[in-house]
């Protein structure tokens, strides 16, 4: 419950204390007036739900562009994952092939240069370079051609070993390199894919917050309209008894001892005040709202007071907002207390200062408002601050 509420829990309070002092019938069209207001912000209420719902299918619409996007990274990273494979796969082979074809270049190598050897062993033999049997001398001359022919021949499976051997090194290169491009998109979407996932994160967030604000919304547009049945019963009430309690309503004139206890009142309940008086703004709607009074965090089951003496004008519970009780000093100031879990006086009960009037319910959040007359006032400056 917000504190922009109690203005309507003080209205209805106000309203039956008014049963005390009312003297015509302007009081009842007074509370008529404050119906009209309640109504209002039934109505401004129902805008600020169509305004949380309009963010939540934005967010919505935001979420489902997030998850199209990690979906599409998500495959791509697999198809990136299989061509990665694929290309490590490929240059396992292109390795074994590369140790293959320098093992055939290094035998034929080695072959070409036993050959030479050979060659030049026999041509420069000094026991056949002359000789009289023209027989040897054929024979060296048949043996040099075929050293020659073989080398030559020898010579050329080292050119085609060796061009098979540049070739896979230039492959295993091209491999390298489109293993070193595959590696360096998949980083680019794995990037991106965290990114998006780390937004949709944070949408789902603000869309379960929007959610939680909405509900929120939703049964205080509920309550406020219930409230408005309970008022239209309370003004219905208060006609019946205008008349009864006329001469001991007379509202009074004379100078207020309340007023004089600004910046001296303790706090009516300890704990941090949370939301302060004034105009606020809504961090995720934007919308603006005014609090006519503070909120305070405490413990739950913690004793509330009276800030001063005064007569209760009402206790009890408005359907949706639960227990609160207002009371009358000098029929001039009013301090609401709403949140209680357990009221501890009653209607026309007269307290001292410090008289003890219920405790804070489960979540230990109490809404304390001071009003003049209507006017509502800021707590802070009224309350000794080292009290709370």
């Amino acid at each position: 419950m917000r504190l922009r509420t109690i203005t309507i829990l003080f209205v209805l309070a106000v309203g039956l204390a008014s049963q005390a002092w009312a003297e015509d019938k302007n009081k009842i069209l007074q509370q008529k007036n404050e119906l009209e207001r309640l109504q209002q912000d039934v109505a401004e209420g129902q805008r600020r739900l169509d305004s949380l719902q309009s963010a939540q299918r934005d967010v919505q619409g935001r979420i489902s562009e997030y998850d199209q996007k990690i979906s599409s990274d998500r495959q791509v990273i697999r198809r990136l994952n299989r061509q990665l494979d694929k290309v490590k796969s490929d240059i396992a082979v292109g390795d074994s092939v590369l140790a293959f074809r320098q093992q055939l270049y290094d035998r034929r190598h080695r072959r070409y240069l036993g050959n030479i050897r050979h060659f030049y062993m026999a041509a420069q033999s000094p026991d056949r370079a002359i000789t009289a049997d023209p027989n040897d001398e054929l024979d060296l001359q048949r043996q040099v051609v075929y050293l020659t022919a073989l080398s030559g021949y020898e010579s050329a499976g080292i050119a085609d070993a060796s061009e098979l051997l540049d070739e896979s090194l230039t492959e295993l290169d091209e491999m390298s390199g489109r293993r070193k491009m595959i590696r360096g998109l998949k980083k680019e979407r794995e990037t991106s894919f965290s990114l998006d996932k780390s937004q949709k994160e944070r949408q789902e967030k603000s869309l379960q917050q929007l959610r939680r604000k909405s509900m929120v919304e939703a049964d205080r547009v509920l309550m406020l309209k219930q409230a408005a049945e309970e008022m239209a019963a309370i003004i219905a009430r208060l006609e019946e008894q205008r008349t009864k309690d006329a001469l001991e309503a007379a509202p009074s004139t004379g100078e207020s001892v309340f007023a004089g206890m600004k910046g001296h009142l303790k706090s009516p309940y300890r704990g941090k005040v949370i939301e302060g008086f004034g105009h606020h703004v809504d961090e995720v709607t934007r919308l603006k709202s005014f609090a006519p009074g503070i909120t305070i965090q405490g413990k739950a089951g913690r004793s509330v007071y009276a800030v001063a003496s005064g007569k209760v004008a009402y206790a009890g519970s408005l359907r949706g907002y639960g227990n609160f009780v207002i009371i009358n000093h000098d029929r001039q100031y009013y301090t609401t207390y709403a949140g209680l879990g357990e009221i501890l006086v009653s209607e026309n009960q007269f307290l001292q200062a410090r008289a003890k009037l219920g405790t804070s319910a489960d979540d230990g959040i109490i809404k304390f408002e001071i009003r003049k007359g209507r006017e509502p006032l800021d707590p802070v400056t009224w309350i000794a601050i080292e009290s709370l």
